[in-house]
């Protein structure tokens, strides 16, 4: 996202809070934002279960993740085509999560939430010797250096047990809830480079960084390796009567987790010279070759046992919608994540309605992890009691993999 789109978003946000009078935190009889608050507020109970998944990139092509998580060969073409997109400044990342949650019987204009979630969040920045030395090797690199950092990389992966309360017809919440840490990888590399002499008979090496990781005797689902909290909530603050402007300030998983005892951290800020090896007795190998112990020992990767604290990938967002008319609304969202290589993303969405029961419209985002998008969205209501709603951030990942950013979500909402 530029820097004048994002200034011309908090103009137009500063003009529109200075150009309307104060009002009253909630207006009588609020119309519902969308047609889930609808559902919700002439329901007593209901049962929401939400999914997302989303990837981007600034610089790599779909088809280089798919094709490292199918297992497939890397051919040359294909490793070139993501070459070609590389920039000084690479980022990537993508985020899965998994929601069921419980909305029990109101109480005046609000109702208790009781949810459960899943979430894997990863982010990396990069530069492109980086991907050059992993995909082609040094060969490239005779009698010059590759600069190999700064590198900054995190995944998480935890669940969340969250106890809350949600507007009935607005769209307030806030929740709080127990983090139940899984597993947990970053890398801090503020710089190395890596110089190959000329044969290929010389390699020296730079490092100055911090690699942190949790106990890696066992990471799977439902392993606990790791203890916190989050808040998350949104409020609504009404800007117009008429047009029904309102801004919308959120933060999901604002929080932390403690890392147990088990976990691992390896700080280095080191120079390493290979110039070959010498065998005295070509027949007597055992002192020539290296085993992995001699090899930790040389390099001087030796991780140490301690716990420590991280935040976790929270997500803060500002948002401004209303109606323009009775069939379409328009909403103007920036976000930002806490996680490597994510700028601020600035997204601009048209809804129009069909009906009584669908919702269908377009999204135009850019920032995050990766550059321009189109995404899609629709929501349909099935009688009285049943919701649908589905969204991709970037529809032109369907028909190819030879562009960058590709995710969906989707939404199954009960109400009793």
């Amino acid at each position: 996202m530029s820097r004048a789109a994002f200034a011309l978003f908090l103009w137009l946000l500063s003009a529109a809070l200075r150009g309307q009078p104060a009002l009253p935190a909630e207006p009588a009889q609020a119309r519902p934002p969308d047609r889930l608050h609808a559902l919700l507020a002439a329901a007593d109970r209901a049962v929401i279960l939400e999914g997302a998944f989303d990837f981007n990139s600034n610089s790599l092509l779909n088809e280089m993740p798919a094709s490292l998580w199918r297992g497939e060969y890397l051919n040359h073409e294909l490793r070139d085509r993501s070459r070609n997109q590389l920039r000084v400044r690479n980022s990537a990342g993508y985020h899965i999560d998994a929601r069921i949650s419980y909305l029990g019987p109101r109480q005046k204009d609000w109702r208790s939430e009781i949810s459960v979630a899943h979430h894997e969040h990863m982010g990396v920045r990069f530069p492109a010797d980086l991907y050059n030395l992993t995909f082609y090797g040094n060969a490239s690199y005779e009698a010059r250096r590759a600069d190999l950092g700064p590198v900054a990389f995190t995944r998480m992966r935890y669940q969340t047990i969250g106890f809350g309360s949600r507007h009935l017809r607005q769209s307030h919440y806030v929740r709080v809830d127990l983090v139940l840490g899984q597993s947990l990888d970053a890398v801090d590399l503020r710089w190395a480079d890596l110089y190959t002499g000329p044969d290929g008979r010389v390699l020296r090496a730079n490092v100055n960084g911090t690699y942190a990781r949790s106990d890696t005797a066992n990471s799977r689902t439902g392993t606990l390796n790791g203890l916190g909290l989050a808040l998350s909530g949104r409020w609504q603050l009404p800007l117009t009567r008429s047009k029904g402007l309102v801004i919308e300030l959120e933060a999901q998983d604002l929080g932390f987790c403690g890392w147990g005892r088990a976990s691992q951290r390896l700080e280095r800020d080191t120079a390493i010279a290979f110039e070959g090896l010498t065998v005295d007795n070509i027949i007597d190998l055992d002192q020539a070759l290296l085993g992995e112990e001699r090899i930790l020992d040389t390099l001087g990767i030796r991780f140490t046992s301690s716990s420590l604290t991280t935040w976790l990938p929270f997500r803060l967002s500002a948002r401004l919608r209303g109606r323009i008319n009775d069939r379409w609304k328009g909403a103007i969202t920036v976000e930002q994540r806490n996680l490597p290589g994510y700028v601020p993303q600035l997204a601009f969405t048209g809804e129009r309605s069909f009906g009584s029961r669908t919702d269908a419209g377009v999204t135009l985002s850019m920032g995050g992890f990766g550059g321009l998008r189109i995404g899609l969205n629709a929501t349909h209501v099935l009688g009285p009691h049943w919701l649908i709603a589905f969204s991709t951030p970037h529809a032109l990942a369907f028909i190819t993999e030879r562009t960058r950013g590709a995710g969906a979500t989707f939404m199954i909402a009960y109400a009793l």
